[in-house]
């Protein structure tokens, strides 16, 4: 019942933050200025746009599948992924990524919670390569200010040596266990053993990473995984007459990426356009119709793409959204569950 009340206070924020930002938008920019460059934009374009999306769930899918250790067919990945995505633009709390958790974990011989490590570390990898590629394309961009590419390039030295320190402990699992079951346990009235079993979970997800080549594929996945969506927001400004370059694309990327991070309503409404604009605006120094128009219609044509995609994944697998949703709750009540045991037992809590 307590986690009910959070996740829905969390709902609610976010439905509050979405409903600030869009009314943010409009209160600076006319609505008829982004209407009459909505009108004029060349429609053509958003095909390329489209097809740079698609592109990105099929090799993110790829990325998963041989985080999988390619236990499991292409096919079934691709759909199950897309199906977490779906769940994920229509519903809150990002319950697509338990999703997809749950249903690669009903395919044998992976389990659900292998399915999650492997779910949470494709996560990172993507913020990580985002936070990389940032500094990158600050650097391209001359009428930054200075604390803006100082700020980029910090960020981007941590993020490497984050990297660093995972593909470290990926490697060395005993070695991990041993400190972090010394640290839990100092930890009043924390569960040493679920929480260690947590960290290890997690490091299996990165077991790609233990091997110097896997570790370059796995990276160079992870790289080839998002030049599709850099097209797509390239070909995306190109169609509301904007004149982009590469790097102004893959900073105006980096910027959506961070953005979405903010609580919002589902499918990032607000929060998405608001950190696009306002990296175009305010700090490309784009024009402002044309910027809220590449916003609204980036994000119109995500959603299709990935409501179309998901729906196909339901269709391919037999299932229906509400048996997904209702396996993912199932599954949900379950951990919380034992996690009320876990804590009902004192003589089981480090101490």
């Amino acid at each position: 019942m307590e986690d009910e009340k959070k996740g829905s206070k969390q709902l609610w924020v976010g439905i509050l933050v979405s409903v600030i930002c869009l009314a943010a938008i409009f209160f600076f920019i006319e609505p008829s200025q982004i209407w009459e460059a909505l009108k004029s934009a060349n429609y053509w374009y958003l095909l390329l746009t489209a097809l740079g999306i698609t592109l990105f769930l099929v090799i993110r899918a790829w990325r998963w599948r041989f985080m999988l250790e390619n236990e499991v067919a292409i096919m079934p990945t691709f759909h199950i992924q897309n199906i977490g995505y779906l769940v994920n633009t229509f519903l809150p709390l990002r319950l697509g990524d338990i999703t997809q958790a749950v249903l690669i974990g009903s395919v044998p011989p992976v389990t659900i919670a292998r399915g999650l490590s492997t779910v949470v570390m494709a996560r990172i990898l993507d913020m990580m390569f985002i936070v990389v590629l940032l500094p990158l394309t600050v650097s391209q961009v001359d009428f930054l200010p200075e604390s803006v590419q100082s700020a980029a390039l910090a960020t981007g030295i941590v993020t490497m040596f984050a990297i660093l320190v995972l593909i470290i402990a990926a490697n060395q699992r005993p070695f991990i266990t041993k400190v972090t079951t010394a640290v839990f346990s100092r930890i009043h009235r924390l569960n040493t053993e679920a929480w260690v079993r947590r960290v290890d979970d997690l490091l299996v997800g990165l077991s790609s990473l233990t091997h110097l080549k896997s570790g370059f594929i796995l990276i160079g996945l992870t790289i080839l995984t998002w030049i599709p969506i850099l097209g797509a927001y390239y070909f995306g400004m190109v169609a509301v007459h904007l004149s982009p370059t590469l790097p102004m694309a893959g900073f105006v990327m980096c910027a959506a990426a961070f953005s979405v991070a903010a609580p919002s309503s589902p499918g990032q409404v607000g929060v998405f356009h608001a950190g696009v604009i306002f990296a175009l605006v305010n700090i490309l120094g784009q024009p402002e119709a044309e910027s809220a128009s590449f916003a609204f219609l980036y994000h119109a044509i995500n959603l299709i793409v990935m409501t179309v995609w998901g729906i196909i994944g339901l269709l391919a697998t037999g299932a229906t959204f509400q048996h997904v949703i209702d396996s993912t709750r199932q599954y949900l009540n379950k951990k919380d569950d034992k996690i009320n045991k876990e804590l009902s037992h004192p003589t089981d809590l480090g101490v």
